[in-house]
């Protein structure tokens, strides 16, 4: 006898193999979109510290600078509730000679700290170095 079909056993086979295939896929979708969510609230907070230090710079104190941030954020390092927590530290002065010229620059530590974005710890801590010009050369 000349059949062209397929067996019951080859068609259980291909869907059991098209099952595993789909529910990799599904898993590997879950995964990446965790994964986003994830990177969306690091980025958030590097933005948002970002934004801080620019303000910094441009000679706000560090007292003003939480409540001007486009994020609800909370002076000093305690981060409740959801939102951010942004502190400039202790400030130094570096005196050097550019071409005969007398360069004051200030460097102060920004640390931000804020809640974990993949959950896994309560908190996460960034500290960046800022520096800004005290004295200006024209």
């Amino acid at each position: 006898m000349n059949c062209r079909a397929y067996s019951l056993i080859e068609v259980m086979i291909a869907a059991g193999i098209v099952a595993i295939g789909l529910s990799a896929a599904a898993v590997l979708v879950g995964t990446l979109m965790t994964q986003q969510e994830i990177n969306a609230g690091s980025l958030r907070a590097a933005n948002l510290q970002e934004q801080a230090v620019r303000l910094y710079r441009l000679g706000l104190s560090p007292s003003a600078i939480p409540g001007l941030l486009p994020e609800a954020s909370l002076p000093g390092l305690v981060a409740t509730d959801g939102k951010y927590a942004i502190d400039f530290g202790v400030s130094e002065t570096n005196t050097f000679s550019v071409d005969g010229t007398e360069v004051s620059v200030e460097v102060v530590p920004c640390t931000m700290v804020y809640p974990d974005p993949s959950g896994v710890s309560g908190l996460v801590t960034n500290i960046l170095s800022v520096v800004r010009p005290t004295t200006r050369a024209f």
